[in-house]
């Protein structure tokens, strides 16, 4: 016989009807994935690339069309449920019995749990091997877990601990009210808390000129490139009018003010770069706070973040490797998106205003000049926080879009200005897309997405979460339209900033990628806590609380600051790798400085001159260039990034316009790179003088570099003698 409960009807809230709706929008988007992603990739790239790529680079064109095409079907598919949702939820105000809304909300859930489980399984399963390793390293094959087992059993000892503990409403309460204990003294001693766990987690970052020849070699070989970005604007070059900075375009300025003031050293760059990404993370802590309106919840959510964000890829607990000390992720590419985050949690919480509309999307203006991979997805990120935590209407939209406009406009006259003053040029903004290009149109180094099921999706369905919890939220009209409206924001962030990771999806990289997922993943346990209680959503929610205890094991890669000292002060220990101390810096010997720094004024004269315009095509070119007191006029970071035909073509240009004639390349090098320039006129200088470059018939004159090589020259046999010679200076 049915008792009563069973026959009772119970009204169905927001989040159970989004959960009904969950598996129907998976199907429509894997069908509409599958099916036009080819399509819309072949339509969106061409069918050839437009670069000519030099010597063995073709090996390593792998255009992805079809990929990429899918994941932007991924992209907007969270936007199109949104959508659904939010015309959805107000007209399906219903209620059903009891033992219908049972499969209706809690199936979706322990369909997420088996998802959940599958990922994880195949990701122990997956074997990287040629496709991942090729340019890299040699070797066979390799795996990355990235989580152990014991950590993931320690996420599941957390989660449950968490959801028992909080079934009592004794517990609850007096958690809710230690957590929700506010004062101002209070809320400042907990803000320097913060702030010390950020220091000590960045000491590891932290390198010195003394001491990076001890460094893991990825840390040195990464380092090289993004400190001669900042070297480029120090010797002249202006980013986004002589100079395309693969990393960042704005940041290098910013760099270079502390390295002139105190030292044009590894240290200053290090610290500077260091203290960027500590107020960036920061000011994740300051949206967290005003998310949940306690710093002591805010602590508890940023600690894990942190320790994620900076989560070791490689090393020891001493000497690692992790996105903070590879600078192209922190500060270069997570820092104005973050404090972008910043700006849109306070305009959230105050009352909106003309002027913090117009600050706020300016910084995101900005953010898109520095580095379009990530600062595009900032933009729109705050744009949707503004509309979720607010009204979803027709004035709202026009509302955001018209300050949004208003910042980009803001963010280029002051880019402009920048550029005007110091190139007497404005930018060119088709700089910033120069790499996204030969990677994502040209097809260099793209990897393949090793399956569906992986650590991957996860990090992708926890933006589809947050973006749909969000959207149940605003819709619900949930109190707190600072969660809210973050929640979209990392949810939009999460997936734009997924982009470049899709292209280049090997192993290592998606940790760059754990930060924005950390961010989100925090935001979400706030509501996840709360979504305990009602049964129908407590699955999800312990999945979430799983996600976050995991989160949470990262803090044992916390790094001790007494080792970092050590570290820090330890005597250079040469090895076979590394003979050098500092393979960065310029090579002290006249000789080499000579060598370097010298114009052809004849077929077998040479002359040195303050300021002359040399390529020196060299990892720490520009560095090298400011030491040795001549111009690098290479608008490009080493050989390594000189990829095609016309990027040559590109050096050889700027050479002649500025009045050299002599290239400096480095050995061990890629030949490959040596006919496009013969062609054009150089000849390498060989024993027996300017002789195109045939092995084994002459030697190369090549003379000793840090780091174990050696530096040659190229002259423009065409312009024996250099115009800059000639010139009055």
């Amino acid at each position: 016989m049915a008792t009563a409960a069973t026959h009772e009807r119970v009204p169905l809230d927001a989040a159970t009807i989004a959960w009904a709706w969950t598996i129907p929008f998976a199907a429509v988007a894997v069908v509409l994935i599958v099916l036009l992603g080819p399509p819309l990739g072949a339509l969106l790239l061409p069918a050839h690339s437009p670069y000519t790529f030099v010597g063995t680079i073709p090996g390593g064109v792998h255009p992805e069309p079809t990929e990429q095409g899918r994941y932007l079907i991924a992209v907007g598919a969270p936007a199109l449920a949104a959508l659904a949702l939010a015309t959805l939820l107000p007209r399906l105000s219903t209620s059903l019995p009891t033992r219908a809304v049972d499969p209706l909300a809690v199936l979706p859930q322990l369909a997420l749990v088996g998802v959940v489980i599958a990922s994880i399984v195949a990701q122990y399963r997956f074997t990287f091997g040629f496709a991942y390793t090729r340019g890299l390293y040699t070797g066979g094959t390799f795996t990355m877990h990235y989580f152990s087992p014991a950590t993931l059993a320690v996420g599941i000892a957390l989660a449950v601990a968490t959801a028992s503990a909080l079934r009592s409403e004794a517990v609850r309460r007096r958690a809710t009210a230690a957590l929700l204990a506010e004062s101002r003294p209070r809320r400042f001693a907990i803000t320097g808390c913060a702030a010390v766990a950020t220091l000590v987690w960045l000491l590891h970052a932290v390198h010195s000129d003394a001491e990076i020849g001890n460094a893991l070699e990825v840390v040195r070989y990464h380092l090289a490139f993004t400190l001669d970005e900042t070297f480029a604007v120090i010797n002249g070059r202006t980013p986004l009018v002589d100079f395309t900075a693969q990393y960042g375009s704005l940041w290098p300025f910013v760099l270079a003010l502390p390295m002139v003031a105190f030292g044009k050293t590894v240290l200053a760059f290090t610290v500077a770069a260091c203290t960027i990404s500590g107020l960036a993370v920061l000011g994740v802590f300051g949206v967290l706070r005003r998310a949940v309106r306690s710093a002591t919840a805010a602590l508890l959510l940023y600690l894990p973040f942190l320790a994620t964000s900076l989560f070791t890829i490689n090393g020891t607990p001493r000497d690692r490797m992790s996105p903070g000390s590879y600078y192209a992720a922190f500060p270069l590419r997570y820092a104005l998106p973050y404090f972008v985050a910043w700006l849109t949690a306070r305009r959230i919480e105050r009352t909106p205003s003309a002027r913090g509309d117009w600050l706020l999307f300016t910084v995101a203006g900005l953010a898109m000049l520095n580095n379009t991979d990530f600062g595009i997805g900032a933009f729109g990120a705050s744009i949707a926080a503004i509309l979720w935590s607010g009204a979803l209407h027709r004035r709202a939209v026009l509302h955001a879009v018209g300050w949004a406009l208003a910042g980009i406009a803001t963010a280029l006259a002051l880019v402009s200005l920048l550029t005007l003053a110091r190139a007497d040029s404005f930018p060119h903004l088709d700089r910033l897309v120069s790499y996204a290009r030969i990677y994502a149109i040209g097809g260099f180094a793209q990897m393949p997405i090793p399956g569906v099921l992986g650590i991957h999706l996860l990090v992708y369905l926890t933006y589809v979460a947050a973006i749909v919890v969000a959207t149940v939220r605003a819709v619900r009209r949930a109190e707190n339209g600072v969660l809210t409206g973050m929640l979209a924001w990392t949810g939009v962030f999460g997936l734009g900033a997924g982009v470049y990771w899709v292209g280049r999806s090997h192993p290592g990289a998606l940790v760059y990628e754990f930060s924005a997922w950390a961010f989100a993943l925090a935001l979400l346990t706030a509501v996840a806590i709360r979504a305990l209680q009602p049964r129908h959503s407590a699955v999800g929610a312990l999945v979430v609380l799983f996600g976050f205890g995991v989160m949470t094991c990262s803090l044992a890669q916390t790094p001790t600051p007494w080792e970092q000292v050590a570290r820090l002060n330890a005597a250079f220990v040469p090895t076979e790798e590394e003979p050098d101390p500092n393979p960065l810096a310029a090579s002290p010997r006249p000789s080499v400085r000579r060598f370097v720094s010298s114009l052809a004024d004849g077929p077998s004269r040479f002359v040195v001159r303050r300021g002359a315009p040399v390529a020196i095509l060299l990892d720490n070119g520009h560095r090298v260039a400011d030491a040795y007191g001549v111009v690098d006029v290479v608008p490009y970071t080493g050989a390594e990034s000189i990829k095609t035909s016309e990027r040559i073509r590109e050096i050889v240009g700027a050479l002649r316009r500025a009045g050299g004639n002599t290239i400096v390349l480095p050995l061990p090098l890629d030949l490959s790179i040596l006919p496009p320039l013969e062609r054009m006129g150089f000849r390498a200088l060989t024993n027996t003088g300017l002789r195109p470059y045939t092995p084994g018939t002459y030697k190369l004159i090549e003379l000793p570099w840090p780091g174990g090589r050696s530096v040659i020259k190229y002259v423009d046999v065409r312009h024996l003698h250099a115009p800059a010679l000639s010139e009055r200076r």
